[in-house]
């Protein structure tokens, strides 16, 4: 699908419980998932940090493919018009407290 397609038409950002949705059109060819990923993070006032005010760090989720983008991808080449991706922190499981 072209750049351009995906422009006209756009695709939704929702966060993983599905209860914040934006829609975005009118990305520039060169993004990457990761850059990507940043500005919504901002414009959907998602928490940068966790409870412990740990920095918490996002992934997407394409949910067409049902897998993780990589943040390198170009959001042209792995995103059609219409797509759905679901921005998700990474959880690390345990970790020893001294």
């Amino acid at each position: 699908m072209s750049a351009v397609a995906i422009a006209e038409r756009g695709f939704e950002v929702s966060d993983v419980t599905g209860q914040k949705v934006l829609a975005v059109s009118n990305v520039a060819d060169d993004v990457t998932v990761s850059e990507l990923i940043r500005e919504m993070l901002a414009k959907m006032r998602l928490p940068v940090n966790d409870a412990a005010g740990r920095p918490l760090s996002y992934h997407a989720r394409l949910d067409r493919e049902g897998r993780h983008l990589q943040g390198t991808e170009r959001v042209r080449e792995s995103l059609q018009p219409g797509d759905r991706i679901v921005l998700q922190p990474n959880v690390d499981a345990g970790g020893l407290v001294a």
